[in-house]
């Protein structure tokens, strides 16, 4: 599978997921920023799962599930997230980048509370701009972006692109919670 630039609908649907995910991680002390970093991954880990039509009823939400196809296509998912931090001027020096993080720069929810938190509105846009799932999980990798970009003062990009990047193994290859 190839990657594809993003199209311009998947650009004004990460514009509104940003806002979404902001709004709905605030709370009396701001957002955090590894939780909303992270739930942007997670989220576009969880619509690249949803696209692959893998019959998943009847599964636990939260337990491990395993395919080809989340190890073929979700790493298509790092190069929109490098397309996006290039477009932001976000330059990261690869041999600053770990594959861990540190465990203070853990996100506050589980990949579950972040799906049943962000999951319905999430779905609206995407239907609204009329993207797949696949596009859908392209542009929350935008908004994972435009997140890191934004927390950049607070964050270490560095640290923030091994949680998007985590973020995204973990969404792909996590049992979702029912649409209902």
């Amino acid at each position: 599978m190839e990657w594809t630039v993003p199209e311009e609908a998947q650009f004004l649907a990460a514009n509104e997921y940003y806002g979404l995910i902001l709004g709905r991680l605030a709370d009396e002390r701001g957002v955090h920023a590894e939780t909303a970093i992270a739930a942007a991954a997670r989220m576009a880990g969880t619509f690249m799962l949803r696209s692959f039509g893998l019959p998943l009823e009847g599964m636990t939400p939260g337990s491990p599930v395993l395919s080809e196809a989340a190890n073929d296509r979700g790493p298509l998912l790092l190069n929109t997230l490098g397309a996006g931090l290039n477009a932001l001027d976000v330059v990261l020096e690869p041999d600053r980048i770990r594959s861990d993080f540190p465990d203070d720069n853990r996100p506050h929810l589980s990949v579950t509370e972040v799906q049943e938190r962000l999951e319905p509105s999430m779905r609206e846009v995407a239907v609204k701009h009329h993207l797949g799932d696949a596009q859908a999980a392209h542009a929350a990798a935008l908004a994972t972006a435009r997140l890191i970009k934004a927390t950049s003062q607070v964050l270490d990009p560095h640290v923030a692109f091994a949680l998007a990047a985590y973020g995204f193994v973990e969404g792909s290859k996590t049992v979702p919670v029912s649409l209902g």
